[in-house]
Order: structure tokens, then C-alpha cells, then sequence
């Protein structure tokens, strides 16, 4: 039966038993000033128009989801760091507010990374490469494993996983996925080219708006094309005899064709479905 995925306040939780200071916090109004950006926020840009509709909302309706802050470790300070809602906060400035609705909670700064990651989660609030950013940063500095870090956000490790491969692509593509010129999913598809292809294939996506579909056709087609181009080598000694031994292990007739780069390509042919079958159980598939 399946584990059961706790909850971001449970798994906190469970690092000290009796601790609940996170499961709920003191709600009240703060003067604005006395509210610090926090330095560590996933979030590393804020789009200005974005933040100008916040402000012009903020004016209208005031906060209406509270700032999560928690107390500045220095002695007697009365200042507090954002943990979620740095936005709220700024269009709350910009819109003229003098003080801000907050929860204050007491948090330590490896559940106060893991807060902060969590609340832009569940509010798909980060763009693909601030989230890569965010968790390797709570891998990293916190000691996060991904599998801890996948459960505590209510996220599948395969996603985890594959957000945090998009930090291996190129700078110039993360940046182009970050102004949304690309998706996540454009990304995943680039990082099975090399680097130089990466690059010319993201580019051409990008400046053509390309859908993934269209980008992994367009891959596809490319690829074959030059394998076209390639000599066809089945005349070769060695190949016809590596040929013929396939052929006879698997009782079916074998092609092979090698690449200068070491790709090789198998192709079997069978003309019935005994002959099928039989393929199957001397490749031990089942």
C-alpha cells in the first residue's frame, strides 16, 4: 500500500518532536518598514508588470492573503524576515500602505528555506529555473536529500529530479527559459543534444516559437537526414559477419549499421509472429 505524503507542516515537524511553532503563527498588522526582503528567496526576479498589477490590487482590496515573516535572530530587534510574500510586500510599499496584515512564525533557517520554497510551489509562483535555483539551494545549504525535499513539498521525486536537471543546460538557454522564450519542457528535450547542438536548436525554437512537439519533429527530422548522408557500411567484412551471427542467435534476419560517432543501429525483421515470439524468448524479454 502507498506511503502517505505528509504535509509541509508534518514533515517540519518531525524533525523535532513537540515543535509546533510551525502548524500555526500569531497573525497581526506590522508597519511596513519594519518588514526585511529575505536574501535567500527563490524568486530572483519580479516582473514589473506583474508588480504593477499587484499594486493597483493591493490598492483596491489591501493584502489580502497575509505576509509570512519571522523574528530577526538579533537580540531586542522588532524587525522581521519575509519568508513568503515579497511581492505583497513591495506592491504594498509602491500602493502607499503604512502597515501590512503578516503571520509571524519561528522558524530556523533550514524550515524557513523549505517554507519559502513550498508556499511558491503551491502557488506555481516561480518560473522553471527559479525553482531549479530554490532546490538545489535547499539540497545544498540545507542537507535536504531529494527525496526528503520532494515529500516535504508534496512534489513526485521524478519531478523533483527533473526540474534540477534543467540547471545543467547551457546559461544562455536557462535565461531564455526564464523569460518564458522556452518551457521546462522545451528544456528537458534539449538535454539529450550536445552542448553545441543545445544551443543552435534552442535558439532556432525560441526565434520560430516552436512548440516541444515541433522542436522534437524538427530534432527528429535533422537527425535523419544526416544519417542519410552517412555511407552505408553493410558491405563491410566484419559487419556481415556480425551479421550473420545475430541472424543466427536470434533466428531472424539482422542489419547492423555503425556511425563514426559509435551509434549503432540493430534492426530485426521478422515475417510472422512465431518468428515474433521466438525473437522474444531468445532476447529474454517477457
Amino acid at each position: 500500500m502507498a506511503t502517505k505524503r505528509r504535509s509541509m507542516a508534518e514533515f517540519l515537524n518531525a524533525a523535532e518532536p513537540g515543535n509546533l511553532t510551525v502548524t500555526d503563527g500569531l497573525k497581526r498588522e506590522l508597519p511596513i518598514e519594519k518588514l526585511i526582503p529575505r536574501k535567500n528567496q527563490p524568486r530572483r526576479t519580479i516582473d514589473p508588470a506583474e508588480l504593477e498589477s499587484m499594486v493597483a490590487t493591493v490598492r483596491a482590496l489591501g493584502i489580502i492573503q497575509p505576509i509570512v515573516v519571522r523574528p530577526l535572530d538579533a537580540p531586542s530587534s522588532d524587525y522581521y524576515e519575509i519568508v513568503a510574500g515579497e511581492r505583497r510586500w513591495r506592491a504594498a510599499q509602491q500602493g502607499g500602505m503604512s502597515t501590512v496584515p503578516v503571520i509571524i512564525r519561528s522558524l530556523d533557517e533550514r524550515r524557513t528555506a523549505l517554507y519559502s520554497l513550498a508556499e511558491n510551489v503551491a502557488r506555481s509562483d516561480l518560473n522553471p529555473m527559479d525553482l531549479a535555483r530554490g532546490y538545489q539551494r535547499v539540497v545544498k545549504e540545507q542537507g535536504f536529500s531529494q527525496t526528503e525535499l520532494a515529500e516535504a513539498i508534496g512534489q513526485n521525486i521524478k519531478t523533483v529530479n527533473r526540474i534540477l536537471q534543467l540547471l545543467k543546460l547551457p546559461e544562455t538557454i536557462q535565461e531564455l527559459i526564464e523569460r518564458s522564450a522556452l518551457t521546462a519542457k522545451h528544456g528537458e528535450l534539449l538535454l539529450g543534444l550536445s552542448s553545441a547542438q543545445q544551443l543552435e536548436w534552442a535558439h532556432r525554437a525560441a526565434g520560430q516559437q516552436w512548440s516541444v512537439r515541433e522542436l522534437e519533429r524538427q530534432i527528429a527530422k535533422s537527425a535523419e537526414a544526416a544519417e542519410r548522408k552517412l555511407p552505408d557500411n553493410t558491405t563491410d567484412g566484419d559487419t556481415v559477419r556480425e551479421q550473420a551471427l545475430w541472424s543466427e542467435q536470434l533466428g531472424a534476419d539482422v542489419k547492423l549499421r555503425y556511425w563514426k560517432t559509435g551509434k549503432v543501429r540493430i534492426v530485426i525483421t521478422v515475417t510472422s509472429l512465431d518468428e515474433y515470439q521466438g525473437v522474444r524468448e531468445r532476447l529474454g524479454v517477457h
